[in-house]
């Protein structure tokens, strides 16, 4: 039975719900990865703490509701006792039970940013193919990357309990925020680079499609006037099939921008929701009965939906790429749900010229490193079987392409590669 005021159990019931939804989105995020035997990845790393910090929350959601007005009157006295403290006042007065969970879920953010910088640089580094000559330091740095994050979050985690870090608020704040703000900060400046490395190559391809036209034209009006004097010389040229549109091209940036977006407000809520808690903490100390009203039950119920987002924010940046929205919808649509053709590709004319084909290989010089793929649209694009998202899960995979017949014939100084 809850026991919180009046007029608040609705709040509480739609925060829960959005909650779960978190937790599920994480659940199907990590699925994805696995199936995709993409196990120990940044992002499924990502997710492994993330799921843990959505699951303190549920637990600490149910047992602060079921027992609000007890825990308020057992904070009270403990902050009484206690005022003084940095960690309670970091933590807002919680306690026993609540602290722990509380530590649990710092942990996990502190993790949690560590990990997404580790992967912002590895794709960074694999863009500028800056691992071409340097094999050995990307191993180094692929081990570093995994267990440095965690070991030092333990050690932040350390810190904050040790009496000298206790007894600054300004000291706890910079220990507790230090690693996880410098992380999204760092971010933040690497997936702004990626952005506008993308969008450069996508104008870049679109203007030597533009000037590889004008010429194109003409070449296929004379291999086609060669090919009606001469039976020989007609041949059937292969023409790709690709799947792809505007949608899959606006929305690697899309994704790109909101993970911009929902981490620069991760360091904002990180900072900003601490800094009135001392005025807070300190108002308690000194009144002689807890606030039990509805307003104090809102602001805390509310405050839940900070710590749970990630869960369904590393879905929509990292799990809506092409492949995996492929799996998705095979495997969860029921098959007379299915639209014919929804997964089918349309006809795209092959590669023309050694321009077309001389920026195509620009554009897939990260692939071959990393498995890092700008061109999220391009035409005669290869899918694998599985998505491989070890270098980046971020951006959307490439489709697989298809060869169909057509009249067009081919000249001697093309060649079309599958």
């Amino acid at each position: 039975m809850s026991q919180l005021p009046e007029g608040t159990l609705g709040d509480a019931v739609g925060v829960l719900i959005f909650t779960f939804i978190c937790f599920f989105t994480n659940i199907l995020l990590l699925w994805l990865f696995w199936i995709s035997n993409e196990r120990l990845g940044y992002i499924t790393l990502v997710g492994y703490f993330s799921l843990l910090c959505t699951t303190s929350s549920i637990i600490q959601q149910i047992y602060n509701y079921t027992l609000w007005n007890d825990l308020l009157w057992q904070q009270l006295y403990y902050i009484k006792a206690h005022y003084q403290n940095a960690d309670v006042i970091f933590n807002n007065g919680n306690f026993g039970f609540m602290r722990v969970l509380a530590i649990i879920r710092l942990y996990c953010y502190i993790v949690e940013s560590s990990y997404l910088l580790a992967y912002c640089i590895a794709v960074t580094m694999a863009m500028y193919n800056f691992w071409a000559t340097r094999r050995r330091g990307e191993r180094i740095f692929t081990a570093v990357a995994r267990i440095a994050p965690v070991v030092l979050a333990a050690i932040t985690i350390g810190l904050l309990q040790t009496p000298a870090v206790q007894s600054s608020f300004a000291a706890y704040m910079v220990v507790a925020n230090l690693q996880s703000v410098t992380s999204c900060a760092i971010s933040i400046v690497l997936l702004s680079i990626v952005i506008r490395q993308y969008i450069q190559s996508k104008l870049a391809w679109k203007r030597v499609q533009t000037i590889d036209e004008s010429g194109s034209f003409w070449s296929r009006l004379r291999n086609s006037s060669s090919s009606s004097s001469s039976k020989d010389q007609s041949t059937i040229t292969p023409v790709y099939t690709a799947q792809g549109n505007v949608f899959d091209d606006n929305w690697v940036v899309a994704r790109l921008s909101i993970a911009v977006v929902l981490i620069s407000a991760f360091i904002v809520a990180n900072v900003v929701t601490h800094l009135p808690q001392r005025d807070d903490v300190e108002r308690d100390a000194k009144a002689d009965a807890p606030d039990l009203g509805p307003e104090r039950a809102r602001s805390n119920i509310i405050g839940y939906i900070f710590g749970v987002t990630p869960g369904l924010a590393i879905w929509i940046v990292f799990g809506l790429t092409r492949d995996f929205r492929r799996i998705m919808y095979e495997k969860f649509m029921p098959r007379y749900w299915r639209r014919r053709g929804l997964m089918t590709t349309s006809p795209l004319e092959a590669p023309r010229g050694p321009i077309y084909g001389r920026h195509q290989a620009d554009l897939a010089r990260v692939d071959a490193d990393a498995g890092l793929e700008l061109d999220d649209m391009g035409n005669g694009s290869k899918r694998r079987a599985l998505p491989d998202v070890t270098g980046a899960p971020l951006l959307v995979t490439k489709s697989t392409p298809r060869l169909a017949p057509s009249n067009m014939s081919v000249s001697t100084d093309e060649h079309v590669s599958v």
